[in-house]
């Protein structure tokens, strides 16, 4: 065991603690970007009952976070949801899923640098006076840049960069939130589901479907399973708090949001608004609003941090597994990153936010990814919801438990039906509608390789042995992992 435990490239195992990785969910959400454009999307669905939509939205999330805090209490592993499915359901079930995954999570770099150029272009033009309209390219460079260097560099640094960005982020909307509610009071007809703009149910769940993309990251700690430490004890807790803390600040942030605009004229006002909650901000606090410019940007790299880590190393699991090319599974020498599959995914990360921001702008580019991505995480929520209560059920019977194992799982799996549902019916307006066929494509496209793989190349999915490593195992004092060095 212990030669199979050097044969291949390891991660800085046992490196980083409960902060780190509860952050990497946390920004991997991007909290102050989602609330000020991801749940925008929600605002003409739902109208001024967004934050009955948020709140559903936690709900779903709440459970499969559940979900995925039971799996990772015994399949702590780099592959993350991956790792997981492979293990309840068997290794063709996790190829599908890992394959999906790397459909979506190497796309939310580039839906980040995105809103980031949207963001920076829209003050320079107006505020500083830079008025070339071809600068939104630079920015989209500068992010990716900066992002590269954090996640390239260490683990420890990026991620204790992302506990600071995503203490910011929050504390600054958050305080501008109780502003807004002391201010003006609550208005309770939010809580009043008829008050949808597009209909109750319509309204409501179609709206549910854009405060899904505003939770999505909250998983993102499993993948540092192998880099953290006591994993076992500190994913499930990174995931499940990362879900809960943010939905409630997600709460709080729609009612406010509401409050500061107006309930009678929410959703004229609101959608009035390229950046609505820069405009709030410019009312109630002046020239403070440049804290939320700052917010959203610095939300923005937060958030293209922690995907470039949590994309790596789902990479790096299934290079190190031989069902990617091998050169996936190489760490760098010194700062035990993967650092090939980082160079791969911000160079994706920079084609794609450049081509799709060219042909549709900044922000339709933005909505189109979203779409897509959406629907497609929904599908591996499902499926690893059904991958818990299978897996304690036939692997752990003794410790089964009917609420943990059985009617959270379930409840997940079925609570994500409806947004997925919503996601194509009504179907949006072009450009838009252009990220339900390319969920569509992308899913098709799983499927065909996960075929092709399960008929053709069977041996190379059969291969569990590198899904974990000796840190992972029961034997870890036996086999402790390489000795970390300073950053």
């Amino acid at each position: 065991m212990e030669a199979r435990s050097q044969s291949f490239d390891h991660l800085r195992e046992n490196s980083i603690g409960l902060p780190q990785v509860l952050f990497q969910s946390i920004t991997h959400m991007a909290p102050g970007a989602a609330i000020a454009f991801s749940i925008l999307f929600s605002v003409q669905f739902a109208g001024p009952a967004l934050p009955i939509s948020v709140l559903l939205a936690l709900i779903a999330c709440i459970c499969v976070a559940s979900s995925i805090g039971q799996l990772a209490k015994k399949v702590p592993s780099a592959g993350g949801l991956y790792a997981y499915v492979t293990e309840a359901l068997g290794p063709v079930p996790g190829f599908f899923v890992g394959v999906i995954f790397l459909c979506f999570e190497p796309l939310v770099a580039p839906l980040l640098f995105l809103i980031f150029a949207w963001a920076t272009t829209d003050v320079f033009r107006s505020d500083v006076g830079w008025d070339w309209t071809g600068q939104w390219w630079v920015w989209v460079l500068v992010a990716a840049l900066t992002v590269f260097v954090l996640t390239y560099r260490d683990v420890r640094l990026s991620t204790n960069a992302g506990v600071i960005l995503g203490i910011f982020e929050i504390g600054v909307f958050l305080a501008l939130a109780i502003w807004m509610i002391l201010s003006n009071g609550i208005p309770w007809g939010v809580f009043d589901p008829t008050n949808a703009e597009a209909g109750t149910f319509n309204g409501i769940f179609k709206g549910m479907v854009f405060s899904i993309l505003a939770f999505i990251g909250f998983e993102a700690a499993a993948p540092l399973g192998e880099e953290a430490k006591r994993p076992r004890y500190t994913i499930p807790r990174a995931v499940i708090g990362s879900c809960l803390a943010i939905g409630i600040f997600y709460f709080i942030c729609t009612i406010a949001w509401v409050a500061g605009t107006g309930f009678d004229k929410f959703t004229e006002d609101t959608l009035a608004q390229a950046n609505p909650w820069r405009h709030l901000a410019e009312i109630f606090w002046g020239s403070g609003w440049v804290l939320i410019f700052l917010a959203i940007i610095n939300s923005a790299l937060a958030n293209s941090n922690a995907g470039v880590n949590a994309a790596s190393r789902v990479i790096y699991s299934m290079g190190r597994n031989g069902i990617l090319p091998r050169a996936f599974g190489r760490t760098h020498p010194v700062h035990k990153t993967p650092h090939v599959a980082i160079i791969a995914q911000t160079a994706l990360g920079i084609v794609v936010a450049l081509l799709m921001g060219w042909k549709w702008g900044a922000l339709n580019a933005f909505g189109i990814i979203s779409y897509a991505l959406t629907s497609l995480v929904i599908l591996v929520y499902i499926t690893v919801s059904i991958s818990a209560f299978v897996y304690y059920r036939r692997k752990h019977q003794a410790e089964f438990n009917a609420w943990l194992h059985g009617v959270l799982p379930i409840a997940g799996a079925l609570l994500f039906l409806p947004p997925l549902y919503y996601q194509f019916r009504p179907l949006p307006p072009y450009p838009l509608r252009y990220g339900n066929w390319g969920a569509i494509g992308l899913l098709t496209l799983c499927i065909v390789v996960t075929a092709y793989m399960a008929t053709q190349k069977r041996n190379v999915l059969e291969n569990p042995d590198r899904i974990f490593t000796p840190t992972e195992v029961d034997d870890i004092d036996r086999y402790p992992p390489p000795a970390t060095t300073p950053v």
